[in-house]
This record gives structure tokens, C-alpha cells and sequence, in this order.
């Protein structure tokens, strides 16, 4: 399943957002990362009034099962994906023909090996690489093991300027995903600049 993500993705932390902040970002994604059963649903309708995608971290919403049901709970609420770290999840998403983010966090040699294995094992169409730093070395590893079809990518954490998401973008992310509402406010520039 391919998916075109915009350079810059944003990603929300806290149920309470200020739904003002998000509309000055001009991007079309947001990653919902943590929330709860009672506030998710209104979060995706409200994501979705303002013309956004909507992807939830199906592992952080308290109260909701991360399994089949609680993926198909989520699904009837409207949103365009999920993001998870659980390779079964990615399963049943596949199952329904629906977007899924398989994020990994880059912690050591271990974890690029299961990751590669992981990718071979359910072949995610999107991996989300953590933290940021990381991304050039991951990508290389991923990409010197000749992986066919290759995942989109997307980096995140511990990203905090221009200058960081162009580097990441031109290694090889799709895009970068950053709850800094500063980023947010210079996605026009990053835009720009990405493109040249």
C-alpha cells in the first residue's frame, strides 16, 4: 500500500491539544501518540473536520485493547491508519487492507537485526525509525540488506529544527514526524526547502 506523507507529520502528545495550535500547522497528517477511549473519537472527528489524516498510536490509548478489536473500534471512528510497535498488529491491518506505521526504535545492533527480521517476517509498508539521530545509519543498514519492496520511512524524535528534518529527509525519509509546534509553524519553509 503506498501512502504520501507530507515532509513533516504532526504528532500530537496530549489529549487536551489546543485544536487552534494544530491548524496553524499547513501540512494534511497527524499522529495521534497518546489519548484515551473517551477522547480519541472526538480527537479523529475533530482531526477530520479540519482536513486532516489521522493515524493513532493503537499501543497509547488507554483504555482500548491493542488487538483486532480494539484496531476495528478504531477504524469505525474514521481514521486513516495506525502506528504501533507490535508486528501482529501490522497483521491485522494488512488483513483490512488499511495504512499501518511499524514503529522501531533504534536502540542498538540487536535492534536494527529485529527490525530486519520483522520487516521480512510481515513486510510493513511503513516503518517509523526512532530517534531522528539514528535514521542515516538505520537506513543504510536496511538498505544494504537489499529489502524488495522497501517500506516507506519516517524518522521522529529528538528533532527540533529545519535544518534536522532536511538532513533526515535527504537520507531517505518520506517524512518526519515531531510534536514541536515550532516545526509545525515553518512546515511552508520545510516544505520548500525539502523540494529544492
Amino acid at each position: 500500500m503506498k501512502i504520501d506523507f507530507p515532509p513533516l507529520i504532526a504528532a500530537v502528545w496530549d489529549s487536551k491539544t489546543d485544536f487552534e495550535r494544530i491548524r496553524r500547522y499547513k501540512g494534511d497528517t497527524v499522529f495521534i501518540l497518546k489519548t484515551d477511549l473517551i477522547s480519541v473519537q472526538g480527537q479523529i472527528k475533530a482531526y477530520k473536520k479540519m482536513s486532516f489524516r489521522v493515524f493513532v498510536d493503537i499501543d497509547f490509548v488507554d483504555g482500548l485493547s491493542g488487538d483486532e478489536y480494539g484496531f476495528r473500534f478504531l477504524k469505525l471512528q474514521g481514521l486513516d491508519g495506525i502506528i504501533t510497535v507490535k508486528p501482529r498488529l501490522i497483521e491485522v491491518a494488512k488483513k483490512y487492507a488499511y495504512p499501518a506505521v511499524l514503529r522501531s526504535f533504534a536502540l542498538d545492533s540487536s535492534a536494527l537485526c529485529h527490525l530486519h527480521e520483522t520487516i521480512l517476517s510481515y513486510r510493513p509498508d511503513i516503518i517509523e525509525i526512532l530517534p531522528g539521530c539514528a535514521f542515516p545509519k538505520v537506513i543504510a543498514y536496511l538498505r544494504e540488506k537489499q529489502i524488495q519492496p522497501f517500506p516507506v520511512c519516517i524518522s521522529a524524535g529528538l528533532v527540533d529544527d529545519v535544518q534536522e528534518v532536511k538532513f533526515l529527509i535527504r537520507s531517505g525519509a518520506q517524512a518526519v514526524s515531531s510534536s514541536s509546534e515550532a516545526l509545525w509553524d515553518q512546515y511552508q519553509n520545510i516544505e520548500r526547502e525539502v523540494s529544492r
